[in-house]
């Protein structure tokens, strides 16, 4: 065992002391217990080819080192923020009681200051997802479904503090065009996700989005007279052809793809 703290001392000798160091020299120094104990259960009892052969099987401490700072780093940021979690969670709500009691107080606007306190809440609900989200992404695939859930359900919270704004403080008769809005952002924020975390069969979603889309676009606009109801709804056929051109080109690439891989295969056989 001399060998190898030796060996650990000294591939760390111009590296500062601190306590992840130490851990990770405690942890490393296990490690080749462990092994050099297998080994000897081989039947192998030279002590100076056994130090050499474990020895030569941690060749990269320094490296490993890095990544385990790395890692550990991220437990501590975890670890913080599953503390801000639980008791962010209880200051933030007395932080908006006393604003709503004291807003309330001061303005008499009771019928509008009560969004202090939902909108807040809604809010802190959105940061809470946007947490389980990231966590949830970081998992396998298979979990991915119910972090997508939680992406459309941050996006119709977020929804509903703008439609309570604009109803109760704005007064807009047309604040209810806020969740067919809500409901485009959905489709689009889940399809950047299915983009970004590179799932399977994605051009389904899109294939499946752009349609479903486009009616509620076509009633937002209409309803805002952005753009005329006719002949606004021709957006549905171009939802369709848009459709019919994303299935062309990706079939195209497909085919492109495979015919570069018969070249490829033809010319390794040659």
């Amino acid at each position: 065992m001399s060998s190898f703290i030796d060996y650990i001392e000294n591939t760390f000798a111009d590296t500062a002391n601190n306590d992840t160091l130490y851990r990770y020299k405690r942890l490393v120094l296990d490690k080749m217990t462990e092994r050099a104990n297998e080994v000897t259960h081989t039947g192998l009892h030279d002590e100076k080819v056994l130090d050499d052969l474990i020895i030569s099987e941690f060749p990269h401490l320094k490296e490993n080192y890095q990544k385990f700072c790395a890692e550990d780093r991220h437990r501590r940021r975890e670890k913080a923020l599953n503390k801000f979690m639980i008791f962010g969670t209880i200051g933030f709500i007395l932080a908006l009681v006393v604003l709503y009691l004291a807003v309330s107080f001061l303005t008499d606007a009771w019928s509008q200051t009560w969004l202090l306190i939902v909108g807040g809440i809604l809010l802190w609900v959105i940061f809470l997802l946007s947490v389980f989200i990231r966590r949830i992404t970081a998992l396998r695939r298979l979990f991915h479904p119910f972090a997508r859930v939680l992406l459309a359900l941050s996006i119709m919270a977020g929804a509903t503090v703008v439609f309570l704004f604009t109803l109760v403080v704005l007064h807009r008769s047309d604040a209810w065009v806020i969740y067919p809005i809500a409901v485009v952002l959905m489709y689009v924020a889940d399809g950047i996700y299915a983009y970004v975390t590179k799932q399977k069969l994605r051009i389904i979603n899109y294939l499946i989005y752009i349609p479903a889309a486009m009616p509620m676009l076509y009633v937002v606009l209409g309803a805002l007279d952005i753009l005329p109801w006719h002949p606004g709804w021709l957006l549905m056929p171009l939802s369709v052809l848009i459709d019919l051109a994303m299935i062309a080109f990706r079939s195209a690439s497909n085919a492109k793809y495979r015919y570069k891989q018969e070249v490829d295969d033809e010319w390794n056989a040659n």
